[in-house]
């Protein structure tokens, strides 16, 4: 193999495909990057088993060939290389050699006899969406997937496509973050389950432009085309909890209030709250405010935030941490909250539709 490429195209690539490493070791040919050149294009790929990522760049192809690359070693010399032009060449099947203005670098690699090869996802199923669109949709839910193993489901964010909507689930057991977009459905209606580090990569991979891409699923995998960028994940198979009545609320009182100035009292309060069991803020909601307080070791702290409420007065306590995250990851101006009772679950929405957050209780603070 030897190619001529661009040392910033390289990095990129690179910095892309190398979030689908492993984070433990368990296969050493796993750590490495797959370089493929052939015809007029460089092809990297990096696999965990579960999720792998593959991207394209354009390459002055001399003499095409496979090559498997220690990853993040490689990334890291890529990186301080974006600005020259750069000629890679395999010796002796063994060694990666880079040459750059009067320079060159070495370095250990493998060949790819044992290296995973990268599957497409068939393309029978599939759904279109803006890519900003679905990158919005990932950022309001995937803060509260479970971390724990008990429920494998749970590690995951369920995806239901259907009536050219794409709805997505997360929770912990304690909390649940849905939101919906519209998109447009290619023989598909159905629910799937992608594992938390596929979305939260394929967040990562996106930016906020107004494009379409195509998502394909097949039994158990899932691939996101970004053109030059493919990512592919396994899905958990696993049946996902059923969601529907739980955000069903009978709501006795309702609150809505000012967006920021909320959360910056809810920042001041979770302070003090922090020092507390499970972090405790209690709500005393009134007919023009919502009072935060919170006692701890460290202190003890009130704060008042004008709200219009209708219904009934009420006082309930939760975790500070579960309401300040809900917080960061929306932007409307003004927010809704609804309770049935004190302890029943909080229903936050916000002033466009779309997402809606639920947060279970604490003990209320006396």
């Amino acid at each position: 193999m030897k190619v001529i490429c661009q040392g910033s195209e390289l990095s990129d690539a690179l910095a892309k495909v190398t979030r689908a490493l492993p984070v433990k070791r368990t296969t050493p040919i796993l750590d490495g990057v797959k370089l493929s050149a052939y015809g007029d294009t460089l092809t990297l790929f990096a696999t965990d088993a579960e999720l792998s990522i593959e991207k394209k760049i354009n390459a002055e192809v001399l003499l095409e060939g496979e090559f498997v690359v220690p990853g993040k070693l490689f990334a890291e010399y890529a990186k301080k290389l974006e600005g020259e032009t750069l000629e890679l060449s395999v010796t002796d099947g063994k060694k990666l050699v880079i040459k750059y203005l009067d320079s060159v670098l070495n370095i250990n690699g493998n060949s790819t006899d044992e290296y995973p090869v990268f599957r497409d996802v068939s393309k029978e199923k599939s759904f279109i969406i803006l890519k900003k669109d679905l990158k919005d949709l990932i950022n309001k839910i995937i803060f509260c997937v479970a971390t724990e193993d008990t429920r494998p489901a749970l590690k995951g964010c369920c995806l239901t496509v259907k009536d050219n909507t794409l709805e997505g689930v997360s929770s912990d057991g304690f909390r649940l973050a849905l939101a919906k977009k519209t998109m447009k459905c290619n023989g598909m209606e159905e629910s799937i389950v992608v594992p938390a580090k596929s979305l939260l990569e394929l967040g990562k991979l996106m930016d906020d432009e107004e494009e379409s891409i195509s998502v394909y699923v097949e039994k158990n995998s899932i691939m996101v085309d970004l053109f030059h960028t493919k990512l592919v994940s396994r899905l958990i198979a696993e049946t996902y909890m059923s969601y529907d009545k739980i955000i069903q609320v009978d709501v006795q009182t309702e609150v809505t209030l000012d967006k920021k100035l909320f959360e910056n009292a809810m920042e001041r309060v979770s302070i003090i709250s922090r020092g507390a069991k499970n972090g405790n803020v209690n709500f005393d909601i009134k007919e023009d405010s919502i009072t935060l307080g919170a006692e701890s070791s460290d202190g003890v702290i009130s704060e008042k935030v004008p709200a219009s409420m209708k219904g009934k007065d009420l006082n309930a306590g939760f975790n500070s941490k579960y309401i300040v995250e809900c917080l960061k990851t929306v932007d409307d101006e003004y927010l809704t909250f609804n309770f049935s009772s004190s302890t029943a679950p909080l229903i936050v929405r916000g002033s466009t539709p779309g997402w809606l957050h639920l947060i279970l209780p604490l003990r209320v603070i006396n």
